[in-house]
């Protein structure tokens, strides 16, 4: 799925979306999601000129946009319903990401209530785990 395809799903847009290709999709279970995190980014310019590390929470936005695909591709297409993050649980950064890198993003729908879906998500770069945890997505 390139990026056209998401934005269908996803009301996200550039500067703001931070999933460029979906991979694989199981509708409502399962997505793996890329990002390259292009070094021109301007998350660069203030967060460590001298060191350039991507902020954590680029990373936690990352992992909610790939949950956000996975659960509207299992859904009727509706413009009116928006997906928010609703809580960050048990989020562990483990490693910086750094300009250039290519990030790999899974998420795995745990549960869910009503419209509300409970989510593990993981990012790795180069087969490394760089941050995992768990979140919370409704549709309003």
């Amino acid at each position: 799925m390139d990026r056209h395809e998401i934005e269908k799903l996803i009301p996200h847009r550039p500067p703001f979306l931070w999933i460029d290709g979906v991979e694989e999709l199981e509708p409502g279970a399962h997505c793996l999601a890329w990002k390259l995190i292009e070094p021109e980014s301007p998350a660069f310019a203030g967060h460590f000129p001298a060191n350039p590390v991507l902020p954590g929470i680029f990373l936690i936005e990352a992992i909610a946009q790939t949950a956000c695909v996975m659960m509207a591709s299992a859904a009727p297409p509706n413009p009116e319903a928006v997906p928010l993050l609703a809580a960050v649980n048990r989020f562990k950064f483990l490693k910086p990401v750094k300009p250039g890198q290519e990030l790999r993003i899974v998420t795995r729908k745990l549960t869910d209530a009503g419209k509300m879906a409970y989510i593990e998500g993981t990012v790795s770069v180069a087969g490394e785990v760089v941050a995992r945890g768990e979140l919370s997505v409704v549709s309003a």
